[in-house]
């Protein structure tokens, strides 16, 4: 528990924002053009809800820009697909805010990059689930690896020759068992892109029972085959000079997840206030869930809609306060654990519980 507390302290000393929130992330829309297999836009498709964000609604959000160091436009959908994304990205830079966004990369045009360069975008991810096109296009259904990646090829290539130094670019790999043999060649595909890094990141919301046998990583250590790969990615990394941020393939619980619900909120597509994106799906009241060898189904938390009530007055509610709280005691008795470690005393009070809501989500366990 140690190496997880002093990971977790020191992530949020190297992520100290100068504004109140660390991020304010926006679904803008819950739409997608593709049929990725583990995501909740295809396996709830009968009950999911396709909508846009309102403008009248993201003005309301942006009305506490001010207090936001990042603003993500990303939810579950794709954002390129809502048609005043880049008046989104332009109200953001103008109140001071950093702006990125992930995308699947099938809408990424000449037009559409040279855009999101005028606007000096600060964060650009595109998806792949795969280094061969058999691979990905298996995962996200309805992709076409060869068009994603020549689009993503011509977005580097413009901004190079603007000598432009952002937007950031990001490829996340998706690590499934079905794949993860391919990260290696995924970091030198990024490199060839030029790519500023590659982030290898966890399927880490599981819907289905079957979709479960897909993750790669485990409560213990990871299968030989899955170290080999990493290491072996580790090392392709180093020889081409790419940053390559790995999620781990085993589970260790955090104080606090990487979301940092002390920091970052998000806001759904019909306006909806939630600690992250795993504790809300657009329409739905009830998260399913399959965690640790069982089906579950939590209820979605949500503290106001934006539409009534204003977002720093949401943020400041007694039950969003008492949801943080959690975190914060979980935080204070971590630092308590790692003094009494350095000074040889025995072990602290039984860690806080994380908010019912968090204790079966795999972000709370470092995935």
């Amino acid at each position: 528990m140690a190496d997880a507390v002093n990971a977790v302290i020191g992530w949020l000393r190297r992520r100290g924002a100068a504004r109140a929130f660390e991020a304010l992330q926006i679904e803008v829309t819950s739409r997608c053009n593709i049929k990725c297999v583990m995501c909740p836009v295809t396996v709830l498709a009968e009950r999911w809800p396709r909508r846009d964000m309102r403008w009248e609604t993201f003005e309301r959000i942006a009305a506490a820009f001010e207090h936001a160091d990042w603003v993500y436009l990303q939810g579950w959908g794709e954002p390129l697909l809502h048609r005043r994304l880049f008046e989104m990205i332009a109200r953001a830079k103008g109140a001071g805010c950093r702006v990125g966004f992930t995308t699947n990369g099938t809408r990424l045009t000449q037009r559409t990059g040279e855009r999101l360069l005028d606007l000096g975008l600060d964060l650009f991810a595109v998806s792949i689930a795969g280094a061969t096109a058999a691979t990905h296009e298996a995962i996200r259904v309805g992709s076409d690896f060869a068009r994603l990646t020549e689009n993503l090829r011509r977005f580097l290539l413009l901004r190079a020759q603007r000598k432009s130094a952002t937007p950031k670019v990001e490829v996340f790999f998706l690590m499934t068992r079905t794949n993860l043999a391919e990260l290696p060649q995924a970091v030198e595909l990024a490199a060839g892109l030029h790519a500023d890094e590659l982030v290898a990141t966890n399927l880490d919301y599981v819907i289905t029972p079957g979709l479960d046998q897909l993750r790669g990583y485990s409560s213990g250590p990871p299968a030989q085959a899955f170290s080999k790969a990493m290491e072996d990615a580790r090392a392709v990394a180093a020889r081409v000079g790419l940053a390559f941020r790995p999620y781990p393939l085993e589970s260790r619980e955090m104080a606090v997840c990487d979301l940092n619900p002390l920091k970052i909120l998000f806001v759904s597509a019909d306006g909806r206030v939630s600690p992250c994106v795993y504790t809300s799906l657009a329409g739905q009241s009830e998260i399913p869930r399959f965690f640790d060898g069982r089906s579950l189904s939590v209820p979605a938390v949500h503290f106001g809609n934006v539409g009534e009530i204003p977002l720093m007055e949401i943020w400041d509610r007694p039950e969003y306060r008492a949801f943080r709280g959690q975190f914060v005691d979980r935080l204070v008795g971590a630092k308590a654990m790692a003094f009494g470690a350095v000074r040889g005393k025995g072990a602290a009070e039984e860690e806080t519980p994380a908010p019912e809501p968090c204790r079966t989500c795999p972000k709370l366990y470092g995935l």
